[in-house]
């Protein structure tokens, strides 16, 4: 049986990456943290989570303030010393706009208490939020058949913006092409973005308007300074395999089938293994 691994890891060995996860302790946790495998949360009040901005040249941490979005980025659970467990975690803002993102700085370890005193738990509104919608029907082979071919691709980001990669942004963005959502630990400059206005969510469709056509996607223009983005998940899936002439890895893409304003995209990760 083949192992594949998440392609962008395999290309990373040896850096430290910050991941969604939990390491759980055998022992019971307090009933005084959150525990599991969280995304999202809201603070219950201003604080220090290991934030920084940089200002005039330097980094300063940021007390966010009272009902902020956080991505938990990370969740460690571990011995308190008397009998129960403690957990921590590592706060990001999530992925937000470049501009904004290119500011900021986050610890690399769960080191703030995940207490339900100063969090709790949400969901988005709108799931497809740093989803990366890729163009086409699917996943291609490249030229050499060694990996798939970059396309063009967009996300919505938690702050609401959206943000476009031409072919040639998405094939120097490892970190991007090839994975199922964005992430806040590396920053890509899109080759377009514009503020989104409104986002609703109804079944399986998201619409998302904003005020000027981005080149690119498929706008649909409904009035003057107001365009939309229908996207639809039509709930089928599709994979490829990828076999190089030099047997020394073989790559193995998966996806789901979207439309955005009718035209195919798609919204999956290329995974490699020996």
């Amino acid at each position: 049986m083949k192992v594949h691994v998440k392609w962008w890891l395999a290309a990373v060995v040896g850096l430290t990456i910050v991941g969604v996860g939990a390491t759980t302790a055998n022992a019971a946790t307090s009933s005084k943290y959150l525990t599991g495998n969280v995304g999202y949360v809201r603070t219950k009040k201003a604080m220090y989570v290991g934030i920084y901005k940089k200002t005039n040249g330097k980094y300063k941490q940021v007390k966010v303030k009272k009902n902020t979005l956080l991505n938990a980025e990370s969740i460690m659970s571990m011995d308190d010393g008397h009998g129960g467990v403690k957990t921590t975690a590592l706060f990001t803002y999530g992925v937000v706009n470049y501009k904004r993102a290119k500011a900021l700085k986050y610890k690399n370890i769960a080191t703030i208490p995940f207490t339900k005193a100063n969090f709790k738990y949400v969901t988005l509104k709108a799931p497809i939020r740093t989803q990366v919608f890729l163009n086409g029907k699917g996943y291609t082979a490249n030229s050499t058949n060694m990996a798939a071919e970059p396309t063009p691709g967009f996300y919505l980001t938690l702050d609401n913006y959206l943000q476009y990669y031409s072919k040639t942004a998405m094939a120097k963005a490892p970190f991007l092409f090839g994975a199922r959502w964005a992430g806040s630990t590396k920053v890509y400059k899109p080759t377009r973005s514009v503020k989104v206005s409104k986002v609703t969510v109804k079944g399986n469709t998201t619409k998302i308007d904003y005020n000027k056509a981005l080149k690119g996607l498929p706008n649909k223009r409904l009035s003057k300074g107001h365009y939309r983005l229908t996207i639809t998940n039509k709930k089928t899936t599709g994979s490829l395999g990828i076999n190089p002439t030099d047997d020394t890895f073989d790559a193995f893409a998966s996806w789901t089938n979207y439309t955005v304003n009718g035209k195919a995209y798609h919204f999956g990760e290329v995974e490699y293994g020996n």
